[in-house]
């Protein structure tokens, strides 16, 4: 053998322990590796949606969320305790919970929640809602951290505007708010009744009035007088008229106020006459007829009709028709009603009566009264004794005419 080849063979043999022993290293190595992966447990866990896989040799559900960086607060949901054992193949879920400010009507509560929807965290927090109120997010709205959830309930109640009634559902305040929200508005003398600044409630009634107001003119008649004057060539009596009345015109100024459009208050503020009338003028006759006196206990010329014994009268030297003309005392009155021989005045405004004493002119006779003409004596009166008649007029102006007189009474038949 030669040196070369026993240096060799030193060579190789130097070499061989140490690759045994690094070979052995190596295996140790990888059995201790197999057999450590080979006792872990495979496991998910379900964060919030997001599923993730590991391989743990932790032995409570806390230390490997611990190992995972997971931080459990109280409000979150998990689905085991931390203190449950691992299994092979255990599904861990983990909710981690938001809070979230709820303003029910200004009145303000911070949750924690791990539910999904705003629908899902009212209803956990035995919160309902009704399809009217007012709420800032949808109620099928995710729930995001610091989410602020604002409701703003609705109230039924009533608006009387103008004519127009109304039932409404509102989330308004106050009552200003409604009007703006219905698109109402006011002019200065509109009212509304409660208040703009009151609170809205439950139940309400909200009247609203649209008042107007304005100036009207009215124009309407001014009726003229009589004026009655005495002319001594006219027979007495006798009457005629010289100037027709003509009635003037006045117009009048009133301060007016509509509620909703219909009237409600008329106020004069100023009236003035800007056609004056033209007075009525009669002449009546003061010229006295020759007359005979005949004493009341003398025999009656013609029909039974006479004068009492206590009392006279004058007798026309020329008596109409050949009756009997006496000389008496004349008052008015007017009334209607029913005379005492059963004449209906009211029925008959325009028919002539005059009332008499029956002992002077019997009921039922038809006689001339100067001034008056044609009438029948058909009533009689407490007040009318011996010579005197009350002639009748129709309404109360004509009896303050014609006054008290005296006259000149025929009986014609």
């Amino acid at each position: 053998m030669t040196m070369e080849t026993s240096s060799n063979a030193s060579q190789k043999s130097k070499w061989r322990l140490p690759i045994m022993i690094g070979a052995f290293v190596i295996v140790i190595a990888l059995v201790f590796y197999f057999v450590f992966e080979g006792t872990k447990n495979d496991i998910t866990i379900v964060k919030a949606g997001e599923v993730t896989k590991v391989s743990t040799h932790a032995k409570t559900v806390g230390e490997v969320l611990n190992d995972e960086g997971v931080k459990i607060g109280k409000h979150d949901e998990l689905s085991y305790s931390k203190n449950t054992a691992i299994k092979d193949g255990m599904k861990i879920a983990y909710i981690p919970s938001k809070q979230v400010t709820i303003n029910d009507e200004g009145k303000e509560a911070n949750v924690w929640t791990t539910k999904d929807t705003v629908a899902e965290v009212l209803k956990d927090e035995n919160i309902t809602t009704r399809p009217q109120d007012a709420l800032n997010v949808s109620l099928d709205d995710k729930v995001a951290a610091n989410m602020e959830v604002k409701i703003d309930r609705a109230v039924a109640l009533v608006i009387q505007n103008g004519a127009k009634k109304e039932v409404m559902w509102t989330t308004k305040d106050t009552v200003a708010a409604l009007l703006a929200e219905k698109n109402i508005k006011l002019d200065a003398h509109d009212e509304v009744l409660p208040a703009k600044t009151a609170k809205l409630a439950e139940n309400m009634t909200v009247i609203v009035t649209y008042v107007d107001k304005k100036t009207d003119e009215k124009k309407s008649e001014v009726g003229f007088k009589t004026v009655v004057k005495e002319d001594a060539s006219l027979d007495k009596g006798v009457e005629k008229v010289v100037q027709e009345g003509k009635a003037g015109e006045k117009v009048a100024k009133y301060n007016v106020v509509l509620e909703n459009g219909k009237e409600k208050q008329r106020k004069l503020l100023a009236e003035q006459v800007i056609a004056k009338p033209e007075d009525k003028i009669v002449v009546r006759g003061t010229k006295e007829e020759a007359v005979v006196a005949a004493i009341s206990n003398s025999p009656a010329p013609s029909k039974k009709a006479t004068t009492s014994s206590s009392s006279t009268s004058k007798v026309s030297s020329k008596p109409a028709s050949g009756g009997k003309t006496f000389t008496m005392e004349s008052t008015a009155y007017s009334g209607g009603g029913t005379t005492a021989t059963g004449i209906n005045l009211t029925a008959n405004a325009g028919l002539k009566v005059v009332a008499v004493d029956p002992s002077v002119i019997p009921l039922g006779s038809r006689v001339y009264v100067s001034g008056y003409g044609e009438a029948i004596a058909g009533d009689t009166g407490g007040a009318i004794k011996g010579n005197i008649v009350d002639v009748y007029f129709p309404n109360e102006s004509q009896c303050y005419t014609w006054g008290r007189r005296q006259v000149t009474v025929t009986v014609l038949d």
